[in-house]
């Protein structure tokens, strides 16, 4: 049986910036370097350091009564592990360390822990043990790991994962990529896992973050200077760092105060995604939309949205005529005019008009646009807006005021990349899908969206599969578009409104309970109870 408490002990990373930094491996063994090295904190300080914080999980979540078994490979990571264990075994724990890999090899450092725990008497074995224990420590391996775990690594992953006990892994559950979350042949499936200093992202990321179970992210004495000299590119934020980001409300204003949006959405099949994008833009806290679409749709929207405006063009037309795309063009560049920003997309279809609205609309070089849904199918077929490549992928190549938010199909058709390779590496494909042109920002919609303007990557962990139903991401592009309408950097707005989106989500499931009854929208009446009052 497994014996502990249910919930685990977080240690936060404490820093001054307005997010939460996730590292790759490169960024993590940086600034364990020149912590060592130029900063001059010993190594073993770190270890011991990191130690104390897998041994104080340990104690936070099992009884005082548990056994424990550390399995240790040879590296600075199984250190990590015995000078746990040693912890815990000064503090009345019954411990068996298990060596797992040819000592001979072992780093410096373990071979110190190893040393130390020898003189004191702790129980070390060569190899798995048998016996039963209430809790074993994952040490096997630290945040290096790039290739597939094979052999005696692989038979004690498995015999980890077997066993009837409460797992804590060390900084990373063996057999993830900390980079990637990819999973090397066979990892680790913790209950448990503190990483050191910064999270990592392979546990943010799937499947990684599937193994790690309750992430706690350990303070061990990594400067602040050294980490904001690092500069991780990569990072997620919370409930509170939201707030602060939102536009300020301003005492003397008016609607024109803050930004008008054109929503140019809808066909004459679909209503209700106009009407989301739409209204969620107001939610947000826009001074004005107006709605560019399809005939049939004007009833509904001014029924559903009074406070809309409506314009509407002919869906009836033949847009292959000259003079129907004259009109329609010239209808719609009245309307650009107005706009302080553009949300083009959800409902609109793929017919001629759709075509016709989103060359126009990207011919505006000084407003932000929000292309979502059908706006990105119909971009994908524009070859005029990408750099083919020599392996038959595509760059984006559209103003640096254009947010595109697709979810994981849509970016194979815009990029050309395979599904399976957007998945396995999420956050380099949506760099590689813009080569660091920090021009464009990319919302690439998944259960761990990802943010990034070719530059920064923000990787959001809130939300929940509520979300995974219709509308929800035409809530999301009204979303972006209300603050960008209020004076927002484009990357920055999409930032906000996905990490808002997510908290809308678990806003509800909180209040209602619905993961399965959540309609999108819902999101909309849970905006005005998230949003500062």
């Amino acid at each position: 049986m497994k014996a502990y408490k249910m919930k685990a002990q977080r240690v936060e990373w404490k820093g001054e910036l307005q997010m939460q930094y996730i590292t790759d491996v490169r960024e993590a063994k940086e600034i364990d370097r020149m912590t060592i090295q130029e900063i001059g904190i010993p190594s073993m300080v770190l270890m011991e350091k990191a130690a104390l914080a897998v041994a104080g999980c340990v104690k936070s979540n099992a009884t005082p009564e548990s056994h424990v078994l550390a399995v240790c490979g040879m590296g600075n990571n199984g250190g990590d592990g015995v000078a746990a264990a040693r912890m815990l075994w000064e503090d009345g724990y019954p411990v068996t360390v298990s060596l797992i890999g040819n000592e001979e090899n072992a780093s410096e450092e373990m071979k110190k822990q190893l040393d130390i725990a020898r003189k004191l008497g702790i129980h070390i074995c060569t190899g798995l043990p048998s016996g039963e224990y209430d809790v074993i420590l994952d040490a096997l391996f630290g945040i290096g790991l790039s290739r597939e775990v094979t052999g005696e690594f692989a038979d004690a992953i498995n015999w980890i994962n077997e066993q009837d006990a409460l797992r804590f892994a060390v900084d990373v559950p063996s057999g993830v990529n900390a980079s990637t979350g990819e999973i090397l042949a066979v990892a680790v499936v913790a209950d448990f896992t503190i990483t050191f200093g910064t999270n990592k992202r392979g546990i943010v990321l799937f499947p990684g973050c599937n193994y790690a179970g309750n992430v706690v992210v350990a303070d061990i004495g990594f400067p602040k200077k050294v980490v904001e000299k690092v500069s991780p590119r990569t990072y997620t934020l919370t409930r509170e760092d939201a707030m602060e980001m939102m536009p300020p409300r301003i005492l003397r204003s008016n609607k024109g105060s803050y930004g008008k949006v054109l929503v140019i959405a809808g066909s004459p099949e679909i209503s209700g995604a106009c009407y989301l994008s739409a209204a969620a833009a107001y939610r947000m806290g826009c001074g004005l939309v107006k709605v560019f679409t399809a005939a049939e749709n004007g009833p509904v929207i001014k029924n559903l949205l009074p406070e809309a405006l409506v314009k509407t063009y002919d869906s009836e037309l033949d847009y292959t005529q000259s003079l129907n795309r004259f009109d329609i063009t010239k209808s719609l560049q009245e309307e650009i005019k107005w706009a302080t920003c553009i949300v083009i997309g959800p409902g609109i279809g793929t017919a001629e008009p759709a075509g016709i609205m989103l060359d126009e609309v990207l011919k505006e070089k000084n407003k932000a646009v929000v292309i979502d849904a059908d706006g990105l199918n119909v971009l994908a077929k524009k070859e005029t807006y990408f750099v083919k490549r020599e392996d038959g992928t595509r760059k984006i190549c559209l103003p640096e005021n254009v947010v595109l938010t697709p979810h994981l199909q849509e970016m194979t058709r815009l990029t050309r990349f395979e599904l399976p390779a957007i998945r396995a590496k999420i956050v380099e494909q949506a760099l590689l899908s813009l080569e660091s042109a920090n021009c464009q920002t990319l919302v690439l919609k998944d259960a761990r969206t990802v943010v990034t303007d070719g530059g920064e990557v923000y990787i959001n962990t809130i939300g929940n599969n509520a979300l995974s139903t219709g509308g929800t991401g035409d809530v999301l592009s009204g979303m972006i578009a209300g603050l960008l309408a209020q004076g927002m950097r484009p990357t920055k707005a999409a930032v906000l409104g996905v990490c808002l989106h997510g908290f809308a989500a678990e806003e509800y499931v909180r209040r209602k309970g619905g993961r399965y009854s959540m309609m999108a929208g819902d999101l909309l009446d849970m905006l005005q109870e998230i949003l500062p009052k």
